[in-house]
């Protein structure tokens, strides 16, 4: 049984164990039988079956409590976002060409960006419900407790 076997994907693992590790350094999988050890790169670890995440220390991590009946719920959910994540990172990437992007000269339709200074302002500021020179209060939007 391997590293990876014995850890489901071991891609997170081993980048977990290379990332404490000094730069030029090599990364060596181990694997058990006897088998020789074997160079690993994490850098391009891609595995198709990633071990299910534990929905309870990731609850825990993001500071929400489950009941355990909403952890059996969200597990198989979670399961199917980390499969879909699998899949997409399968794709090769490299015979695709790039689409529009924002360093690139494309022909688009927008304004410029420019400062408009309002002629009537206090017209805007009688609108306004709660003014306090030079400020407009609003009414809060997070609710901090």
């Amino acid at each position: 049984m391997s590293v990876t076997s014995a850890f489901g994907c071991g891609a997170a693992f081993l980048r977990h164990l290379s990332a404490g590790s000094r730069s030029g350094s090599t990364l060596i999988l181990l694997r058990a039988g006897g088998a020789k050890p074997r160079p690993y790169s994490s850098s391009l670890a891609r595995c198709a079956a990633p071990e299910p995440p534990d929905v309870s220390r990731l609850a825990d991590t993001a500071r929400i409590s489950l009941t355990p009946e909403e952890v059996e719920q969200f597990a198989p959910k979670i399961r199917q976002v980390i499969d879909w994540f699998g899949q997409l990172q399968a794709v090769d990437l490299e015979t695709i060409e790039p689409s529009l992007r924002a360093d690139t000269d494309a022909n688009t339709s927008q304004r410029e960006d420019a400062p408009e200074t309002f002629g009537n302002r206090e017209a805007i500021i009688a609108a306004v419900p709660s003014y306090d020179n030079p400020y407009i209060k609003v009414p809060k939007v997070l609710n901090k407790e």
